[in-house]
């Protein structure tokens, strides 16, 4: 909400008051000013200048004019506006005006001398979307006969204003409105705003009688209307387009800019509808959408309603979208005469889906969803009618049509001082509470400890005691109330052996260069389950943002890929990075949630550059990797690693892991089935990694600890052998590891070999094995003693020919 300081003087005594001192008070209040501007700032020589002459110059589009700027001669300058005109009062930048593209200097524009520059209020820094269709793309004129040339355009624009941008939180929605804003701002200065009371004489004749009114009071427990005739469609007076457009919205005409005036002033939404839509009828029914109706909206969008849809029908076809938009069969014309204005009060929870459902969110659905003020129904439509009056020539007909009246109850709360004291830690006496109600303008009794507080329908985020210990705190000021300490006792922080394992953990992948990255929990139905050995029952959401957001996921593969076509689509194609998190099922029934962590590697091992060959990242580069971090993890058990079918893993180069025969995660390369759907992950080979946390935790021991190099040397023998395809690396060093003895302290794969030189059937494994005795030197004795028993276990278990 932009809130203008000139148009709080409107009800509030501001002399003395700065508006960054009150901008700093009000945020320490608990409603954060997100910035005070100065329009006029840095802004200098620019005058109102007045028309005399203005001729074409041959063969262009430009205009040569004569301007007087009160000045004893005027001044010659050329124009290429499409609307510059003789007669008319203008914006002038004089020579050594500064603004936002540049300064203003003398010159020769096609050869002909001009001695400064006619502006469109585009070139003073106003946004394009608030200035005036008709100026949009030409000069602006001034109509106020009061303005004479050589007079400074900063008060006439209200750019002498300062514009106090209101950071509202949704329970603040009071705040959305010139009123509210004074009532807190008033609170803040102790001063009771000065609110104008309505008061409508209506001149022309009772339209009520033949006219009908209908509504659901559960769609839409408050709606009136009002009928105005003879409107004479125009520009509205520039002190009203200048507070809308200090406001962010932009003037459109008369009676447009009326009811955007009183929504800023009162925070009551208003529409205005061509009363000819209705002369058939003689009926305004306000219903929910029936099934297949259309609507085309005053953006011209035609939208397919929905049956939780309110609408506004002229009792058979809709002519609205109640609380988002009118439609555009009843919009206001330029030849509109007769205008019914609605002032009412829809559903918040219908209004703010619908405005959702059609992608359509305006400033008066934003203000119903949040909650209006109840109270201010009637005033709004009657200061709209006499805006009207006023500003377009129209007459009021008698009478307010009221198709629903629900009356709201004040809210009544009763609480103590003691107890108020007790929950802000403070030392406030019941006079110093009662004053602060009343600087709120709440009605307030007292009765010993106890108090009773009438809150107005204004203020309709207050329900219960706690909100007014709130007010309480704010008003008197967070920053007077007293630091203390708690009084429960001391606790001893610290994280729990899970916690503190699961930091371990983390702290060692980020020790191989990867980059932890933190993604949503939600993910597609499709995918929650991807990746997954065994799919669980999943845990879906009743409300889901988009198809893509509606189910809990079962593993952090799918997030990871998030992050990599996010990368991927901004030429980052090196990627490292892990996630560590949760996941989640309701398996059997229950909801469960696992510690996960996963890894993703695309792209090379490390930076490429001229001082060594390029590794390209492959399945194997990945397993050492995990085994690594195992080896530093400390977990000791046997780790292994068998082929399986994974959905949406690679069909030949996967993995299971376990661990003493549990299923642990996986290791492998995604399907590139999965990666040809996005152009951003075409000819890119992702390896990944995923592991169940809550299975390997237990598992940890203290990890890797360092000590002395050993003081003997170790001994290494290559072994060869001939083994049927269908062995396994594992199956081989398992029976190695069995069967050499206590001093085998490594085992190496050094070559792996299938072609035409071997039988069918039959590959070739290399391997070297290192013996370390820490104690004394090994003799060969030992060591080929240690070999000969290898090479019998794998000739006797796995039919292995030692070659």
């Amino acid at each position: 909400m932009l809130v203008s300081y000139n148009w709080l003087k409107d009800f509030l005594k501001m002399d003395g008051v700065d508006p960054h001192a009150l901008a700093e008070k009000l945020t320490r209040s608990g409603v954060e000013i997100a910035s005070t501007v100065h329009p006029m700032d840095g802004l200098s020589k620019l005058v109102v200048g007045h028309i005399l002459t203005c001729e074409k110059i041959e063969g262009t589009h430009l205009n040569k004019t004569t301007v007087d700027v009160g000045e004893d001669e005027p001044r010659q300058i050329v124009c290429g506006a499409p609307n510059v005109a003789a007669g008319q009062d203008v914006i002038v930048a004089l020579p050594g005006a500064h603004l936002p593209g540049g300064k203003i200097k003398k010159g020769k524009i096609r050869g002909v001398q001009s001695d400064g520059m006619i502006c469109g209020l585009q070139e003073l820094g106003f946004a394009d979307g608030v200035v005036p269709p008709k100026y949009a793309d030409g000069i602006w004129v001034f109509h106020d006969p009061d303005l004479k040339a050589g007079m400074p355009v900063f008060e006439a624009l209200g750019m002498d204003d300062y514009v106090l941008d209101f950071d509202i939180t949704p329970n603040r929605a009071d705040t959305s409105s010139m009123e509210g804003a004074a009532f807190e701002v008033g609170a803040l200065i102790d001063q009771k705003p000065e609110i104008e009371e309505v008061s409508v004489q209506a001149d022309g004749p009772d339209w009520t009688g033949d006219f009908t009114a209908v509504a659901d009071e559960k769609i839409a427990p408050k709606y009136y209307l009002r009928k105005v005739t003879g409107v004479k469609i125009g520009e509205s007076p520039l002190w009203l387009q200048r507070r809308l457009w200090n406001a962010n919205i932009r003037p459109i005409n008369n009676v447009v800019d009326a009811t955007n005036y009183v929504m800023l002033l009162t925070g009551q939404p208003m529409h205005a509808y061509d009363a000819r839509m209705f002369d058939d009828t003689k009926k305004i029914e306000v219903r929910l959408a029936k099934e297949g109706e259309k609507l085309e909206l005053l953006n011209e969008k035609l939208i397919d309603l929905d049956p939780q849809d309110i609408v506004i029908t002229d009792g058979e076809k809709p002519v609205g979208l109640a609380g988002v938009m009118g439609g555009f069969n009843s919009e206001v014309k330029d030849d509109t005469t007769d205008v019914i204005l609605e002032a009412a009060v829809f559903d918040p929870a219908l209004t703010r889906k619908a405005a959702l459902r059609h992608d359509n969110r305006t400033d008066a659905s934003a203000l119903f969803e949040k909650g209006i003020n109840w109270d201010a129904t009637q005033k709004s439509i009657d200061i709209c009618a006499l805006l009207l009056k006023e500003n377009a020539d129209a007459t009021i007909d008698e009478g307010t049509l009221k198709a629903t009246d629900t009356v709201k109850a004040e809210t009544v709360i009763t609480t103590t001082a003691s107890r108020t004291n007790k929950i802000l830690g403070t030392d406030l006496s019941m006079d110093q509470i009662v004053e602060i109600f009343h600087k709120l303008n709440f009605g307030i009794t007292t009765n010993g400890d106890e108090y009773t507080v009438t809150v107005p329908n204004r203020r309709w985020d207050i329900f219960i005691d706690a909100d007014l210990f709130e007010e309480v705190g704010r008003i008197y000021g967070y920053d007077n109330i007293k630091s203390t300490h708690p009084e429960t006792g001391e606790l001893a922080g610290g994280y729990t052996e899970e916690e503190t394992k699961v930091r371990r953990f983390r702290n060692l992948v980020e020790g191989q260069g990867l980059s932890e990255t933190i993604n949503y929990s939600l993910t597609s139905e499709e995918m929650a389950t991807t990746f997954v050995k065994k799919p669980l029952a999943k845990v879906m959401v009743n409300w889901p943002l988009n198809s893509a957001r509606t189910t809990m996921r079962q593993n952090l593969i799918c997030s990871l890929l998030d992050t990599a076509a996010y990368n991927f689509a901004r030429k980052q194609n090196e990627l490292q990075i892990f996630e560590n998190g949760r996941v989640y099922d309701m398996e059997g029934g229950d909801y469960h949630e696992h510690e996960h962590l996963a890894a993703m590697y695309v792209g090379l091992a490390g930076q490429s550059n001229w001082q060594h060959q390029d590794e390209k990242i492959d399945f194997y580069y990945v397993k050492g990797q995990l085994e690594d971090l195992l080896e530093m993890a400390g977990v000791k058990a046997d780790v292994e690693y068998k082929a399986e079918a994974i959905k949406g893993m690679h069909p030949t180069r996967t993995a299971a892991i376990y661990i003493d025969g549990k299923y642990v995660g996986l290791i492998g390369q995604i399907a590139p089935i999965l990666t040809m759907t996005d152009k951003n992950f075409l000819g890119k080979e992702i390896y990944v990694y995923e592991l169940n946390l809550d299975e390997i935790l237990p598992l940890m021991n203290k990890g890797v600890k360092s000590k002395p190099a050993p003081k003997y040397p170790a001994v290494e023998r290559d072994l060869s052998i001939l083994v049927d395809q269908d062995v396994t690396d594992a199956s081989v060093e398992a029976e190695i590891k069995d069967n050499a003895g206590k001093y085998l302290v490594q085992v190496d794969v050094i070559d792996v070999y299938e072609g035409a030189h071997l039988p069918k059937g039959k590959k070739s494994l290399a391997y070297r094995l290192t013996f370390l005795n820490e104690k004394d030197t090994l003799t060969d004795a030992v060591v080929t003693k240690a070999m000969d028993q290898v090479q019998a276990a794998l000739e006797e278990k796995l039919s292995a020919t030692i070659r």
